[in-house]
């Protein structure tokens, strides 16, 4: 069978079989510039032989780029060596040991022990329950509740999907009762008249209110991102972040941050929330970046202060009764390594920090256009959302689908950007050059005016 046949054919196959992530399963058509077949570098290939653009990042989560043959080399090495290696009690790995110290050594004071899994929303999950193993084994078993805020994404595994509030998570599926909403730190939606330290002070004012109506002692954590990614790349007002720890810690609620995106580099630190945010977590989540989606890897990093409790009983029915087949899986912990070595090599925090700063300027040009409400973002990770209305930031309607209009022109021109709502979500790998930054930002220009046009002669602007 010849190539183009054999895509074809596999194009076949996944309208016939595939149940594709976060579709409209009734209206999904894959074509032949749908299916990926290479990549190097910032660029993807298609089944047509069209070389894009991927200013994803995959889903955030290709930092050091694809085709590196250093993660490659690593992954092939740790396979042929010992291709698995499980890590349930008395057993261990080598890899699995290096990068869990590697690891510690990234993260905040005090946070020294590290649960590996296998994507973000098991690291979130593994947090929820580990806080709730550590207040249980104090005989508190009454903290159970988690506090997350509206326009957030923790992932989409049952207790991760019921701490998400982005999108129609809560429509569609089925969630646990234990988790409570917060108001979104998103200064452009915010009330009238409340800027800055008022729009703190609101949010946080939001938080004591809801732990009065709860009860301090049934509210176990609080699960924020640093930014929040998929409802927006929403960056809360300065300040946000410290207060609502210091109102958590004198309430004795765990504070967990979810850097699942943020982390290893996308915004020019390995770990952000304490660097940029004075975000002072008693748990950390990691995943996406930390492989470079190479491998399926996740970590969750835990205080001292909570593994001094979890570990400390000796009693057989009180275990850490966690984990999966594929924890610690030492191949996907090579490729970890190997990525952590590239960020370090080259530098590539610096190189987030110097060539996200003009990225964002220019990004800010965009603002402009008639159907931009705001761009904003930080280091490598961006949106700009589109509104029918600037004075009024009226939404336009679902069915005008505004953002896949925007995508499919910036597709036309190579470029692959994520439509999502009512934003353009732009997460390149790390690696992009200051040249191509510009380059992205003129594409998503152009495929602003053109959109324009089109909406101003269909009579709908």
């Amino acid at each position: 069978m010849t190539v183009e046949g054999t895509y074809r054919a596999a194009i076949g196959h996944d309208r016939s079989h595939v149940i594709h992530p976060f579709s409209q399963l009734a209206t999904t058509e894959i074509a032949p510039d749908d299916m990926y077949v290479g990549g190097a570098g910032c660029y993807l290939e298609d089944a047509r032989g069209n070389r894009l653009f991927d200013a994803n990042a995959g889903l955030w989560c290709v930092n050091v780029g694809y085709g590196r043959d250093e993660v490659v080399e690593a992954i092939r090495e740790q396979a042929a060596r010992m291709s698995y290696g499980q890590i349930f009690a008395r057993n261990a790995n080598l890899p699995s040991a290096e990068l869990s110290a590697r690891i510690a050594r990234l993260a905040p004071e005090g946070l020294n022990r590290v649960f590996l899994g296998t994507g973000g929303s098991i690291a979130n999950e593994t947090a929820i329950r580990t806080v709730h193993h550590y207040f249980r084994l104090q005989g508190r078993d009454s903290k159970r509740l988690v506090l997350s805020v509206d326009q957030s994404y923790h992932g989409s595994t049952y207790l991760a999907a019921s701490l998400t509030f982005s999108g129609n998570y809560h429509e569609t599926f089925h969630v646990v009762d234990v988790v409570h909403e917060l108001r979104s730190p998103y200064p452009y939606r915010a009330p009238d008249g409340l800027e800055g330290d008022l729009f703190v002070d609101y949010l946080v004012d939001d938080l004591e209110r809801l732990i009065t109506r709860l009860g301090a002692d049934d509210i176990a954590c609080f699960i924020l991102e640093p930014v929040l990614g998929a409802g927006g790349v929403i960056v809360p007002p300065e300040g946000y972040h410290a207060r609502m720890v210091e109102v958590c810690r004198a309430n004795d609620i765990f504070v967990i941050a979810d850097e699942v995106v943020t982390g290893f580099g996308r915004l020019g630190y390995f770990l952000a929330a304490e660097p940029v945010f004075g975000m002072q977590a008693d748990l950390i989540t990691l995943g996406k970046g930390i492989s470079s989606g190479y491998q399926p890897l996740s970590a969750t990093v835990v205080s001292d202060r909570i593994h001094d409790v979890i570990s400390a009983s000796e009693d057989p029915d009180r275990i850490y009764a966690h984990g999966f087949t594929h924890s610690g899986h030492p191949v996907c912990c090579a490729a970890g390594l190997a990525n952590i070595d590239i960020i370090q090599r080259e530098d590539l925090c610096g190189h987030v920090t110097r060539v996200g700063a003009r990225f964002q300027a220019r990004l800010r040009d965009l603002s402009g256009s008639s159907l931009v409400g705001e761009v904003r973002g930080l280091g490598f990770m961006a949106a700009v959302e589109l509104v029918a209305n600037r004075d009024t930031k009226a939404l336009f309607p679902p069915e005008v689908g505004i953002s896949g209009r925007v995508e499919a022109y910036c597709r036309e021109e190579g470029l692959i950007v994520r439509p999502l709502r009512q934003h353009i979500i732009l997460s390149p790998p790390l690696i992009m050059t200051a040249e191509e930054g510009d380059w992205v930002v003129g594409v998503i220009e152009r495929s602003l005016d053109r959109v324009e046009s089109d909406l101003r002669s269909g009579g709908l602007l």
